[in-house]
């Protein structure tokens, strides 16, 4: 009897218990210094609506920034009060959704998991693919591994003054504060130290094992080795996770990548007989540079833009469609679900000519010494493919040098 009384109230709360939409967020700053502050949900204005907690059987990094449902009690701290979450899922009734170019589901990476999933797609605050196992239950396909010693200099866990505990700091043993463990939406409990002792016999003494060469490798492929100006910056290359290293692919900057430092991380991986796994990858994309860096494009055929987004090839000089009459696109963007580009509709993009084809005739010949030479005496107009030494000036020297072309 006593059981089915304790049952039935434990029904009744859950029943009554408050229930919540919004989207989750952390909590940077706050003058409450305990589990009550580390998240928080918003409404689809941006109103905060009420400090939230997850308990140990629910994951934060899979709903930050998401719109979710919350079921779940007030749960007082010290000097503040939370929400004890005692249900969450994504919810999939904002008012609002993005309206995307694809169906994320059918761009999405394959889920890296070795259990059966299935997608679906949600347009709630972005153009997301969520992975869910045949329980129903919401799984992290591309979860990033933080190490116990992680490096946390660049990291910012928040204006508060709970202590987090010991970890590594540019390169030492420090004690760090915070409003709790996760930044940038990642969770990195892990990194962290009970005490100096424990950080310094873990971490400042340990010898080069198999996850340094992971992390090494990844920032060979990431962040510098990724910047571009344009599109003939960056290069595809395929990564060597068939030893069970990186990915399959990735997009650098070609002139700074450093193939010789890689095939050495190789050979300490397996030195080391790191490897666990292999993979299967597709054939090896493009890469075109958005944004100020290289991304793999999974389309067919090459960017069809013109050179002042894509870039020109050394030697040669990107004129606009004024001057050489050719109609190129300025923009393209790649549908990798097609695998086909789509471009803008404007003719000004740009083609490459060789320095020195001042009739953009794409030869190089006796012509355009001749209109080079009635450039330096003023009686042809000035282009940007007399000046052949890119020295500012147009004169003799850049004759001498395009007649050198033409006799070799």
């Amino acid at each position: 009897m006593k059981k089915i009384i304790l049952y039935n109230f434990l029904l009744l709360c859950f029943a009554y218990a408050d229930i919540y939409t919004g989207y989750v967020k952390t909590i940077d700053m706050s003058f409450c210094m305990s589990e009550c502050s580390e998240y928080y949900l918003e409404d689809e204005q941006g109103t905060p609506l009420t400090n939230i907690m997850f308990p140990d059987a629910f994951d934060p990094l899979l709903y930050i920034d998401r719109f979710v449902t919350v079921q779940g009690e007030e749960y007082s701290c010290i000097e503040c009060s939370a929400i004890d979450i005692q249900e969450i899922s994504l919810s999939y009734e904002c008012n609002d959704p993005v309206s995307c170019f694809v169906d994320p589901c059918e761009v999405a990476q394959e889920c890296q998991l070795n259990t059966p999933v299935e997608c679906t797609s949600n347009y709630c605050g972005g153009c997301y693919a969520d992975f869910y196992d045949l329980n129903g239950n919401l799984v992290d396909c591309y979860s990033q591994s933080v190490l116990p010693c992680d490096d946390l200099g660049d990291l910012f866990f928040g204006w508060c003054d709970m202590y987090l505990g010991v970890a590594i700091v540019n390169g030492e043993c420090q004690g760090v504060s915070g409003c709790g463990w996760s930044a940038n939406g990642i969770d990195y409990s892990d990194a962290f130290f009970n005490s100096f002792s424990e950080c310094e016999s873990a971490c400042l003494n340990e010898s080069y094992v198999c996850e340094d060469i992971q992390y090494d490798y990844d920032q060979l492929h990431s962040g510098l080795y990724t910047e571009c100006t344009n599109d003939v910056d960056c290069m595809s290359v395929w990564g060597d996770c068939g030893v069970g290293l990186g990915g399959c692919h990735y997009a650098i900057n070609e002139s700074l990548y450093n193939q010789n430092l890689v095939d050495g991380l190789v050979s300490q991986w397996l030195e080391n007989d790191c490897m666990e796994w292999v993979c299967d990858c597709f054939d090896l994309p493009g890469s075109v540079c958005n944004d100020g860096a290289c991304e793999l494009a999974y389309c067919l055929e090459e960017n069809p833009a013109g050179c002042f987004s894509t870039g020109c090839s050394q030697g040669y000089a990107c004129i606009d469609y004024e001057e050489a009459g050719d109609c190129v696109p300025s923009t393209c963007y790649c549908d990798e679900y097609f695998g086909t580009w789509y471009c803008t509709e404007d003719c000004n993009g740009g083609t490459c000519f060789e320095l020195g084809d001042v009739n953009y005739d794409a030869n190089i010949n006796i012509v355009d010494v001749v209109t080079i030479v009635n450039i330096i005496l003023g009686l042809s107009t000035y282009t940007d493919l007399s000046d052949v030494d890119l020295d500012g000036t147009v004169n003799v020297i850049d004759v001498i040098i395009l007649v050198n072309r033409i006799l070799n």
